[in-house]
Order: C-alpha cells, then sequence, then structure tokens
C-alpha cells in the first residue's frame, strides 16, 4: 500500500469516528436552543412559581440594566442560558421582581431587587398623568397584545439621539450623566390626532418625564 493510499484510508477512518461526535453536538445545541421559552411561560412560571396575582410588566432585555450595581446583579451575568426575563409581579398588593432565565431547566428562576427608587406601579402613574390611561396588567397570552402596547425599555445605543427628540434640557452625554440607572422607560399612544411619546427616567434620585406629541400621519419616531 502506497502511502496516499494509507494518509487516505485514515482520514476515513478519522471523519467516520468524529462524524457521530458531530452529529451529537449539532443535536444537543439545537435541543438546548429549542427550549428557551417564551413570554407566555415567563408569565406562568411567575405566577405558578412565584404565587403572582399579576404580571404588571415583562421585558426580556432589561434584567442586567436595572440590577446595575445592586449586588446580586452579577448573577444573570454567569447564566448558562441565552437571555432572561425580567418580571414586575404582583403579590397580595405589593411589587415582586424576578430573573427567568430562558432556559429554566438549566438555571433555577428567582426573585431580585428592582433598582430603582421608584416601583414600576409609579413609573406607569407617571405615565398616565400625560394621560396614557396606560393599564399594568400583562395577559396570560403576551401575544394577543401588540408589542407597542407596553412600556417598553430603552438602554444603550437606543439613548442615541433621545435628549433632543424629547427636548430633556441637555445633550445625550448630559443625559446620560444624570440617570442613575442608564436607561429610561417608554410608551407611545395616539390621541386626538397626535402621537404622544413620554419617556420616564430616574435622575440624580427623582423620577423624572418628558414628552413629544406629533401629528398623526408624520415621522412621529425618528430615533
Amino acid at each position: 500500500m502506497n502511502k496516499t493510499r494509507l494518509i487516505k484510508r485514515i482520514k476515513e477512518a478519522v471523519a467516520l469516528v468524529l462524524l457521530p461526535i458531530f452529529v451529537f453536538l449539532f443535536g444537543f445545541t439545537f435541543i438546548a436552543c429549542d427550549r428557551d421559552i417564551k413570554y407566555d411561560d415567563a408569565v406562568r412560571i411567575a405566577k405558578r412559581n412565584f404565587k403572582c396575582d399579576k404580571v404588571l410588566w415583562i421585558s426580556s432585555k432589561s434584567a442586567l440594566i436595572l440590577r446595575e450595581g445592586f449586588g446580586d446583579g452579577d448573577t444573570v451575568y454567569r447564566m448558562r442560558s441565552h437571555y432572561a426575563y425580567y418580571v414586575v409581579g404582583e403579590k397580595e398588593g405589593m411589587e415582586v421582581y424576578i430573573v427567568i432565565p430562558s432556559d429554566p431547566i438549566l438555571e433555577d428562576p428567582y426573585t431580585t431587587t428592582w433598582g430603582l427608587n421608584y416601583t414600576f406601579t409609579e413609573i406607569v402613574e407617571r405615565f398616565n398623568e400625560h394621560g396614557a390611561q396606560y393599564v399594568a396588567d400583562v395577559p396570560d397570552d403576551y401575544y394577543s397584545q401588540t408589542f407597542d402596547k407596553y412600556i417598553s425599555l430603552r438602554a444603550g445605543i437606543s439613548l442615541k439621539g433621545m435628549a433632543s427628540y424629547y427636548d430633556v434640557g441637555g445633550d445625550d452625554d448630559e443625559f446620560f450623566e444624570r440617570l442613575d440607572t442608564k436607561a429610561v422607560f417608554e410608551y407611545s399612544w395616539e390621541e386626538d390626532g397626535y402621537i404622544k411619546s413620554v419617556i420616564v427616567a430616574q435622575e440624580n434620585g427623582k423620577l423624572t418625564s418628558y414628552e413629544r406629541s406629533t401629528e398623526v400621519g408624520i415621522d412621529a419616531h425618528i430615533l
């Protein structure tokens, strides 16, 4: 047997050995990805496991933001799950804050601490002072409502341009520096032919809000 044929047979043998391993790893990765739960599942976990009477708010991108500098917030960085849901629930009239990993089989959901001086209920009240008429009650079927029906959280790059859009009294850098937690809550709705957009934030320990109104038909949200 010449050297070329020997090398070829060795390569074929190695390929036969490695093929099942690659198939197993691919299958395992696919299964792991497929285990990620959806918003509806996270709402059910909050109610079932933590006995929440209702869910006031849920987001899949805020756990890192609202826990900045608050001790066990680092826990979420060590998760093996792809992401986590941050849930504000209500139990016996009190707010409960819960982190639910996207793969609850890998990690258990746990309660955490709210990262602001004001409750989510107080944040909703500030929106409603601007006429939002927002009701904080996420249904079991989260997807029965369109995403713009929920208060959103904006942070990082999505804060760029917000200072001038809402006229917060300073440029982006100044506004960012004033924020205790580097994020803002935002909500928009239509009222009397206008799109009203409001942001609520905590600046220097105080709850603040800014409003922008634009006629319907004009590009109201340019950020």
